[in-house]
């Protein structure tokens, strides 16, 4: 499967050795995923079976949504990134504004409903 997802688990990869190897960073096995701690407050990221997860979301079942993504690069291969990551990354980044004024969930969008779906993430209903 390396091959099929090369993209993905290359960027991936590299990331992970930077981040575990040079920054010494903690990292826990999650299934088949590997989840590494990443400081800050900037949410986490997939690629292939790399999960990059800041502090809010190293710990939390949010890992669940970023398996979801894990499993959605299995599925699609070399499609993984212009399928999934590249409009995850724009919907994330770009329309914001947009979900605010429509009253859209994050998890509305077709790349994030179905990693949850596939993650078994249950997105928790917000109080009014």
């Amino acid at each position: 499967m390396f091959l099929f997802e090369f993209p993905q688990n290359l960027i991936g990869y590299l990331a992970f050795m930077i981040y575990t190897k040079v920054y010494k960073r903690p990292f826990y096995k999650y299934k088949e995923a590997y989840v590494t701690y990443v400081s800050g407050r900037w949410g986490a990221i997939s690629l292939s079976r790399y999960i990059f997860a800041d502090d809010a979301y190293y710990q939390s079942e949010m890992i669940r949504h970023e398996y979801g993504h894990t499993v959605q690069s299995k599925k699609l291969l070399l499609l993984y990134l212009p399928v999934i990551g590249l409009p995850s990354l724009l919907w994330n980044r770009l329309f914001q504004g947009y979900r605010i004024r429509k009253n859209k969930s994050y998890y509305s969008f077709y790349t994030e409903s179905w990693a949850n779906q596939l993650g078994g993430y249950k997105v928790k209903k917000r109080k009014k």
